[in-house]
């Protein structure tokens, strides 16, 4: 065989070096057709066919079929190279972006698989293009529940739907049983997903009428695969309903039918099913054995989301059995997948993914435009692109400003609270939770770590806040700071008799910055208690803010020399007090030297004098 394959490359290799060849494959149209009547196609033995065809062009419709078969045999490395394979004989031979279609989708199924959503969007698109110049209903259709499905998966249900809605009209135009099965099956499990996400029973009425059309095309034809799937939904939709007599029946038919064709994903997820039913029946040990068995099943197909699932269906149990260690375990394994999934930057690729394909969709429309209609349309954008050129540039410096407000919030937004923190602060928590015996003292801690966390989530929406909220913010923080570090540091916090706390205003976190500082890296290594000073006074017509430490210093005595953490806190405070002083037009600054009476850091911050009553006027 591999004689074989390499005589084929070297004469592709020669043909290549005569001529061009051709980018079609009449053989893998031929296949694709059958695949979408027969349900018993077998794609592994049509790729092997295509390896036998003549024409060059079928080799990378052998690597794409055989991709696609390899993906169903959770074989995602193996396929990745195939694809591969495919995409390179497309570069080296030139051919146009049309040939690259299929690719586009296996790639992004592929892609999809393995919870790289961003990716697969970024395929779907391109191939969602090509189809609406001219393609096949169905693949159009398969195209928007991809993603569609892409959209879901990153919590993205209101796109999610969206995509699916324009599925719904192409379904009554398709022909073939087969496809139209499994058009309805993917309707309904969107729509299932959405109700999910809305509890609107009208989503949920929805997915039951495409399941139970869907299962109606199944049994007349004898579908095998499309059975498998509907009885597997509709034991979720009868669950929904909170029928689960009905549910466990759909769920027996479900496994005898994957028992049957070896369906390994499909048997998870009716393990996963049968384990969320006995656990609202309240048999958790029940529950317990198959959500585990669900799990393992899951882990062997290496879908990050479904793994994710299970392990959330397994806290649940855990959480309401009372088995606290297990849904402590599983909640963890749960968070730390879905944090690689749906993280913000995602999002963002994902919006802008979807906003290119819009603007190139928009585009295409108007170069299909008659020549008449073009003319007048070209006139149209020719003003308005000089309507745009000239507000753009007296808008440049604006647009300039708001972008260095932006960043400053983003470096802000990233210095907040160091996640690791609330962790060790957690730990801390926990520890003495475990040894002690004082449920006040818990319950006291456990009061002073819920209000840094709302006051660290609140003062993000918030631009200043008063002496008196600043002061009961660092108490908080510093208490639960020295249950982690008990009798490692002390501290005052005091304000100067002459100031009105709870009036005057202050820029908010402007100063945790500088006391984390103190306490991470400054008392670090030390052999003596520390100590923080953090005083509010009032000097002229300027608030004086001062922060004193009696830790290891700054080294060299200058700002530039010291630590790379205060560094990146004085960068962050500097940021904020140049857009303060452009908003107040006032000239608030800050100054960090060696402390001059002693050890230590000295912190002076002056900032303007602020009343509530004025802020409205800079808001």
């Amino acid at each position: 065989m591999k004689k074989t394959l390499l005589l084929m490359t070297l004469l592709t290799g020669c043909a290549t070096a005569r001529s061009q060849p051709d980018c079609d494959c009449a053989g893998f149209g031929k296949l694709q057709a059958q695949k979408r009547t027969d349900p018993s196609f077998n794609i592994r033995a049509a790729a092997a066919s295509l390896q036998q065809m003549t024409e060059a062009a079928c080799l990378p419709r052998y690597y794409e079929m055989l991709a696609e078969a390899l993906m169903i045999e959770r074989d995602p490395d193996s396929a990745e190279s195939c694809l591969q394979k495919a995409v390179a004989w497309y570069q080296t031979n030139k051919c146009p972006v049309t040939a690259y279609r299929n690719y586009y989708h296996q790639r992004a199924i592929l892609q999809s698989n393995r919870g790289n959503y961003t990716q697969s969007l970024e395929l779907s698109f391109k191939e969602l293009e090509q189809l609406e110049s001219g393609g096949d209903k169905y693949d159009k259709a398969r195209c928007l529940l991809l993603i569609a499905t892409s959209f879901d998966r990153m919590k993205q249900s209101v796109k999610g739907i969206e995509y699916t809605r324009r599925v719904i009209p192409i379904v009554e135009e398709v022909d073939s049983p087969l496809e139209k099965g499994n058009l309805l099956f993917d309707l309904g499990v969107r729509y299932l997903w959405r109700y999910q996400d809305t509890k609107n029973k009208a989503f949920l009425d929805s997915a039951e009428q495409f399941m139970k059309k869907e299962l109606i095309i199944a049994r007349e034809h004898n579908f095998v695969s499309l059975l498998l799937k509907g009885f597997n939904k509709m034991n979720g939709l009868a669950h929904e309903r909170k029928d689960y007599n009905t549910a466990l029946l759909y769920i027996d038919s479900s496994l005898a039918l994957s028992e049957r064709t070896g369906d390994l994903a499909q048997r998870a997820t009716s393990f996963g099913d049968r384990a969320d039913v006995f656990m609202e029946q309240e048999k958790y040990a029940e529950a317990r054995r198959y959500a585990d068995s669900c799990l393992a099943l899951h882990q062997l197909t290496g879908n990050p989301e479904t793994i994710a699932n299970a392990y959330a269906l397994i806290y649940e149990i855990s959480n309401r059995s009372e088995n606290y260690k297990d849904a402590v375990w599983a909640m963890n394994e749960y968070i730390n997948i879905t944090d690689s999934l749906t993280n913000a930057e995602k999002s963002k690729q994902i919006n802008e993914l979807e906003k290119k394909y819009n603007q190139a969709k928009n585009e295409k429309t108007i170069r299909e435009l008659d020549q008449q209609k073009r003319i007048y349309l070209l006139l149209a954008l020719a003003g308005l692109l000089t309507a745009i050129a000239i507000a753009f540039f007296l808008r440049q410096q604006s647009l300039k400003h708001k972008k260095n407000i932006l960043e400053t919030e983003q470096r802000l937004n990233r210095a907040r609270m160091n996640p690791h923190f609330f962790f060790n602060a957690l730990t801390a928590l926990q520890k003495a939770a475990l040894t002690a015996n004082d449920g006040q003292a818990i319950a006291s801690n456990l009061s002073r770590f819920s209000h840094i966390m709302r006051e660290t989530l609140e003062n993000t929406y918030k631009e200043y806040v008063t002496i008196e909220q600043e002061m009961e913010f660092l108490t908080e923080y510093l208490e639960v700071q020295k249950i982690r570090l008990p009798q490692s540091f002390g501290y005052e916090i005091q304000a100067g008799k002459e100031l009105e706390i709870d009036d005057l205003l202050i820029p908010s976190m402007i100063l945790q910055p500088f006391v984390e500082n103190s306490i991470e890296h400054g008392f670090a290594g030390v052999d003596h208690p520390g100590f923080v000073s953090i005083r509010f006074e009032m000097a002229g017509q300027e608030l004086l803010i001062r922060i004193m430490d009696n830790g290891k210093g700054l080294g060299g005595g200058a700002v530039a020399a010291g630590s790379g953490h205060i560094s990146r806190a004085s960068q962050i405070i500097k940021d904020r007090i140049y857009l303060l002083n452009i908003k107040l037009k006032t000239k608030a600054g800050f100054r960090i030297d060696n402390n001059p009476n002693g050890n230590g850091v000295l912190v002076q911050i002056h900032l303007p004098i602020l009343y509530k009553d004025q802020i409205k006027v800079y808001v």
